[in-house]
């Protein structure tokens, strides 16, 4: 059985002997935040949350946004957003996705970036999608870890945070607690590999469905998937 097999069968195990409960995700937005980037995972864990609902009839998850404070921002230039929660009052994230876009933002906001480190820390699964992942990057979060980002910020992702192997060519990268994706797009693929991860690969198949997303898993995911048949 391959490494990438086993973390799957291990983290599906761990997923499946637990109570069925709604888990927290949230999307971090800042001015600049790239459209696709937070609206691409948004949209697949909004709609998982009722297509791939448990026998219970709990929802399975819970997205809100999260702004450094409630202020109306831009995204693209046109998009004006509002996020829901600030960081003083936002819940507890399970899932806590950092979208790409003008990541200074983030990065350059201590209040931001305290609430993103205790929010890591304390978080079931972290994901960055496209140049995203600078935010866990400074945040340690990337040491010692295999992570990928947009074919444009590779070079700058290698040289920023010499401890990660940056590997290019990947849609996403699962570490288990840490999720980095590639470019815009790629967030929703990684998305849609998180809801396998926790409700099984029918529930990620259903989704990409009803989002009508050709989505390709990757092999082990299939294999996985295969085997549980």
């Amino acid at each position: 059985m391959s490494a990438r097999l086993a973390l799957f069968f291990s983290l599906f195990a761990l997923s499946a002997s637990a109570a069925p409960r709604t888990r927290n995700v949230a999307i971090v937005l800042y001015d600049g935040v790239e459209l696709l980037d937070f609206a691409g995972p948004g949209e697949v864990f909004a709609a998982a949350a009722h297509l791939g609902g448990m026998a219970s009839g709990t929802q399975a998850f819970n997205v809100y946004t999260v702004g450094r404070s409630k202020t109306p921002l831009l995204s693209e230039g046109f998009v004006r957003i509002t996020p829901e929660f600030s960081v003083e009052d936002a819940p507890r994230p399970d899932i806590v996705v950092f979208p790409g876009g003008g990541v200074e933002g983030i990065v350059g906001d201590p209040a931001l970036m305290a609430w993103a480190k205790k929010s890591v820390e304390t978080a079931e699964i972290a994901v960055s999608v496209c140049n995203g992942a600078f935010v866990l990057g400074n945040l340690g979060a990337l040491d010692g870890k295999t992570v990928t980002t947009h074919w444009g910020s590779l070079s700058r992702l290698r040289s920023s945070f010499p401890k990660a192997t940056v590997q290019e060519g990947r849609r996403f990268v699962d570490n288990g607690k840490i999720v980095t994706t590639a470019g815009v797009s790629a967030g929703i693929d990684g998305a849609l590999h998180i809801v396998a991860r926790l409700l099984g690969r029918a529930a990620a198949d259903q989704t990409a469905r009803y989002m009508e997303y050709r989505w390709t898993p990757e092999p082990y995911l299939s294999e996985a998937y295969a085997a549980s048949k």
